[in-house]
């Protein structure tokens, strides 16, 4: 699926406090948590509000219909409502395209979730065939490792390349503790090669935008950041697939948006990658045509458009992660102008990808 919404405006920011325990709200609570700041800042009301979008999966929030715990809060209730079962980013692109054809005029997007407060092994043991896998008893972390183990046996990447990546993501961080190549690796093993801090931490955490088309964002005094393309592209399951040590759709998914924008990733200024594993960051970076080896693992610890904000290493939750990496990138956008590419995944395995492109400053001012 891929669309472009040109005349498409992100006019206001949200996001809760995220950490790795918010005992102190309840699910609903944290996602207003998020929501308010997103309508102060464009200037708007939730009886304005036309229409939602929200990502959050049901065995994460412990019920059939998880959008049914925030319906009200997005204007739900007397609005249009639509909810993603996956990244944040996807339910920004379903958001985006009702606007741009008319349907709607003026929108909520919201990703939430509590990692806290589901026992994990369970929830991702679902994500398994009933029948034959779930009898061996496996979750996300053992097919990573098979994932991991794959890609270190190609020579190109080592589990201390991983190391470093989660070294310098956490580095960005604004809500965890930076952590050392040293202490990655000699963190708790959990599925060989894999260990504990490899994987990013389980967390609570909301965001929100607020969405709208060009009549409404002339309207509004908000800074306005434009949503240029976007792209959803998902490859076989796990079990299917002849390799999962790459990331094909990732690439496909990029190249999708950027032909849509007439951009290249030369044309970039910000480059966000999100992923649960740092290995797997690799696997993306590389798909993308961002280097391979030593070099891109350099680059990602010192290039300062690659993954700015630290992405899901740097502290999130599952279908939040993207959702928060647009947040920081139109931040940033707003304040320097230029040109952004946001990527997530869900599923296990790096399975999809969502892509969104976007533009601010000079170049959004003189479309």
């Amino acid at each position: 699926m891929s669309t472009t919404h040109s005349n498409t405006w992100i006019v206001g920011l949200g996001e809760a406090r995220t950490a790795a325990r918010r005992d102190d709200l309840a699910l609903n609570e944290l996602a207003w948590e998020a929501i308010a700041p997103a309508l102060r800042d464009a200037g708007v009301t939730l009886s304005q509000i036309t229409g939602a979008v929200t990502a959050s999966q049901d065995f994460w929030d412990g019920r059939t219909i998880s959008s049914m715990n925030v319906n009200e809060l997005v204007g739900g209730a007397t609005g249009s409502e639509a909810k993603v079962a996956a990244d944040g980013t996807q339910a920004l692109a379903y958001a985006a395209a009702r606007i741009e054809d008319g349907d709607q005029h003026l929108n909520l997007v919201l990703a939430h979730a509590k990692e806290s407060q589901g026992d994990v092994h369970s929830i991702e043991l679902a994500a398994f065939d009933p029948f034959f896998e779930r009898q061996l008893d496996p979750d996300e972390c053992v097919l990573a490792a098979m994932q991991a183990q794959q890609l270190y046996a190609t020579g190109r990447f080592t589990a201390e390349h991983a190391a470093r990546v989660v070294s310098a993501f956490r580095a960005r961080s604004q809500v965890l503790e930076p952590l050392g190549v040293e202490q990655v690796l000699a963190s708790a093993a959990t599925a060989t090669p894999l260990r504990e801090l490899d994987r990013a931490p389980l967390m609570d955490a909301a965001a929100a935008l607020v969405v709208c088309d060009d009549l409404v964002a002339d309207q509004l005094a908000a800074q306005r950041v434009r949503v240029v393309a976007s792209s959803s592209r998902t490859s076989a399951y796990w079990s299917q697939r002849a390799c999962i040590h790459d990331a094909p759709e990732a690439a496909a998914a990029a190249t999708d948006a950027l032909g849509l924008a007439g951009w290249s990733m030369d044309d970039l200024d910000v480059i966000e990658l999100n992923a649960p594993y740092a290995h797997q960051y690799l696997i993306l970076a590389s798909a993308l045509g961002l280097g391979d080896g030593e070099q891109l693992v350099e680059r990602m610890e010192s290039d300062p458009k690659l993954s700015p904000s630290g992405g899901w290493l740097a502290g999130s939750a599952s279908g939040v992660a993207g959702l928060r990496s647009v947040v920081d990138a139109v931040a940033r956008l707003r304040e320097s102008g230029g040109r952004a590419l946001v990527h997530a995944t869900t599923g296990l395995c790096l399975q999809s990808h969502h892509v969104v492109l976007l533009e601010g400053g000079a170049q959004e001012a003189s479309r």
